[in-house]
């Protein structure tokens, strides 16, 4: 009989227990489009890094070359700073020279005798003879207040900082002897040492 004759005399409870029956003993499981789809999107993830990662390095490189060519500016600016410092030394050196040479007379509270002897050992002679005689004004004339009377190698604003610094630099580093001798400041840590000549802040850090 056809099917549908067959449905006609079939019971119930055989209707219900046939209908949940599996027709088939095959099942289909497919797997392929859902897996294929993860590998593309992981793919594309994957591609998406390693371009960030190219881009990354790229200014990375670009960054480092820009660090190196700053580090050579730099040492070019230090090396022409250097340069520079040395030069401007030298002309204060030699306009100090010159202002050394040419010092006159400056007024002031106290008055000023600039005198220029004939050699070096008279001007010797005359700074020794006025401090060991502790000379005053009134030995020169009754009609002066009594002052002492000092003499001293003439400087220029200069040198008289740099005496300055260099008398609080021996006193610290313990060096026993210092003065000026024809204009130059002269140093000399102890009788058997020898003599060292100050011409800038950077000889007396040197001591």
């Amino acid at each position: 009989m056809s099917n549908n004759t067959k449905n006609r005399f079939t019971c119930t409870n055989c209707k219900t227990i046939t209908s949940k029956s599996p027709k088939s003993n095959a099942a289909e499981i497919n797997f392929g489009s859902p897996m294929e789809k993860n590998i593309e999107e992981l793919m594309k993830s994957v591609s998406f890094m390693s371009a960030q990662f190219d881009n990354f390095s790229n200014k990375l490189d670009n960054v480092i070359i820009e660090i190196k060519n700053i580090k050579i500016e730099n040492k070019k600016i230090v090396t022409e700073n250097k340069r520079l410092s040395e030069e401007v030394d030298i002309l204060k050196s030699k306009i100090d020279e010159m202002e050394q040479y040419n010092l006159g007379i400056s007024s002031g509270y106290y008055c000023l005798i600039v005198a220029k002897l004939a050699t070096l050992e008279m001007k010797k002679n005359l700074i020794r003879n006025v401090k060991s005689n502790k000379l005053t004004t009134e030995k020169m004339s009754n009609e002066w207040p009594k002052e002492n009377i000092y003499a001293n190698e003439r400087l220029t604003k200069l040198r008289r900082t740099l005496f300055y610094q260099t008398k609080v630099a021996a006193t610290t580093k313990e060096y026993k002897f210092v003065w000026v001798s024809n204009g130059d400041i002269l140093v000399r840590k102890n009788e058997n040492s020898k003599i060292v000549k100050i011409k800038s802040s950077q000889d007396i850090n040197n001591l």
